[in-house]
This record gives C-alpha cells, structure tokens and sequence, in this order.
C-alpha cells in the first residue's frame, strides 16, 4: 500500500487579511488535490520514508510555477513535479510564494 503524510504548508501571507487566507487555503487545497491522485504510485521500497520540500509560485495566469525542491528521492522529485505542473489556481494568488513539505511513506 501508498501512504503519505502532507505536513505543512507556509506562505508569506500567512498572517494577512481574510482574503488572502481564502487564496492559500485554495492553492493548498489543490496541490493536495494533485498528490492524492489514486494513480500516484510511489517509487520506494517496502518501509521507505521519502520527502519532497518545494518553493512555489503562482504566476499572473494562476500557473503554479516550483522555484525551488529539495528532496530524498530523486523520483519522487520528478512526481511531485509532474503532478504540479497541471495545477491552475485563481489569478489572485499571482506572486505569491509558497513552502510545502510532502512526506512519503511506503507500507
């Protein structure tokens, strides 16, 4: 069986007005969307615990863009990054940044 834990997301507008909160939790909500694809099959061994870090940014056409990933697995890596790549997200989250932190495990 696939098993991941999703443990956190930080963005810069954390801590501003409502709006804003209402965009992060959407972006969120859709890369979650993304990675928890039924079709998502993990690339690690029996017991294997992976982990993808990456920097993101959603253009002004709402494309989210990754900046920057740090990860274990190379594969898992090159995932999370094919799964981001189809993701569209309301123009009003343009330039924002935001951190994820994806944790993966393989049972």
């Amino acid at each position: 069986m696939n098993t991941f834990i999703i443990t956190t997301l930080l963005t810069a507008s954390m801590f501003l007005h409502n709006d804003n909160a209402t965009v992060t939790s959407e972006v969120k909500q859709a890369i979650e969307r993304s990675i928890e694809n039924p079709a998502f099959h993990l690339p690690l061994e029996a017991n294997e615990k992976g982990l993808v870090r990456i920097q993101l940014q959603v253009d002004d056409n709402g494309k989210v863009q990754i900046l920057d990933t740090n990860f274990s697995h190379p594969e898992l890596d090159t995932m999370v990054r094919e799964q981001i790549a189809s993701i569209q997200v309301d123009k009003k989250a343009a330039n924002e940044v935001f951190y994820y932190e994806f944790r993966f495990e393989k049972h």
